[in-house]
């Protein structure tokens, strides 16, 4: 029962150390939408911030580029 106790003592971290090493941009920007603020800057944004953001003015996505 001790050497299953040290392993999983062992492991675990190991298990959860790894799940965050493969986090991608992706996953993180789940549930964020991307907002041009006043047409100069591409902001990421939680849904409801987002819908604050386009009530005021800006635009859903990201701004063009400068050119």
């Amino acid at each position: 029962m001790k050497i299953l106790r040290l392993i999983i003592a062992l492991c675990l971290p190991a298990l959860l150390l790894l799940a965050c090493a493969t986090d991608t941009i992706e996953d993180r920007r789940a549930g964020q939408t991307i907002v041009c603020h006043d047409g100069v800057k591409t902001l990421t944004l939680s849904n409801a911030s987002a819908i604050d953001h386009m009530q005021h003015g800006d635009t859903a996505g990201p701004c063009p580029e400068e050119g």
